[in-house]
């Protein structure tokens, strides 16, 4: 635990508040969270806990469950209710459409896409551990992605001009797209609304035919995030037989 996400809660006359005492060391938000059952942890109490936390502290490492039945917020280690982030879009059927401002000095949608296939991944922000490793597995990726007819996309709620540095640091060859405020993060499932934080991206990939049809949802991204693009590989040349 990074001693920059510790906090101190306020005071409460109630018994089942969590009393810290000034005189005594810090208590980190997932040692308070998890000595309580799952069912406990609320959104008012998940509120309390966060709002003292910095968007980078809160989204390191940020990951879903497999099966989705939560998530899991890597650096404070504890899990809130999947309701956080739902509403999955039907596979085999059309891909919501989006038109999104992107790090290539264009905006960029699904007519754009269409005539190939696409990768299109969403995940929390640039220069976080996990998405960077996510970024640079696409990248070493990306020549084979190509070859079976297909682009990689990358979508995040962050602006423009950090996907600009975050692609130029790591080299990234694809495009990012900025969903500031998450409404395409919402249509296609993959956004966490966070009270205090705002609305980000959920690490979740979708597989669009040349048509423009969804074809497959990774939801369990995080926890196999070292082999994903070889999953996704695997899964185009699946889709194409």
């Amino acid at each position: 635990m990074h001693a920059r996400c510790l906090f101190v809660l306020p005071l409460i006359a109630s018994s089942s508040a969590f009393l810290v005492s000034p005189s005594l060391p810090s208590v980190s938000p997932s040692s308070r969270l998890a000595s309580l059952p799952r069912s406990r942890v609320t959104a008012s109490l998940l509120s309390d806990e966060i709002s003292g936390l910095s968007r980078r502290d809160f989204f390191k490492d940020t990951s879903a469950m497999a099966g989705v039945s939560a998530i899991t917020i890597g650096t404070l280690g504890f899990e809130v209710p999947s309701s956080f982030a739902e509403g999955l879009p039907s596979v085999n059927a059309p891909a919501p459409d989006f038109l999104l401002p992107s790090n290539e000095g264009k905006d960029i949608g699904l007519k754009d896409l269409k005539g190939k296939w696409t990768v299109l991944y969403f995940y929390p922000g640039d220069f976080t551990s996990g998405c960077t490793i996510e970024a640079n597995n696409f990248e070493k990726a990306s020549a084979d992605i190509r070859a079976l007819g297909a682009e990689i996309v990358g979508v995040s709620v962050d602006s423009v001009e950090k996907h600009l540095d975050f692609a130029k640091k790591y080299g990234l060859s694809f495009p990012l797209l900025s969903d500031q405020g998450g409404k395409v993060s919402q249509l296609y499932g993959s956004a966490l609304q966070i009270p205090f934080m705002g609305s980000f991206s959920n690490r979740q990939t979708y597989i669009i035919d040349p048509s423009g049809n969804l074809r497959w949802v990774f939801t369990d991204v995080q926890s196999r995030l070292n082999k994903h693009a070889d999953e996704v590989i695997a899964k185009l040349k699946e889709l194409k037989a």
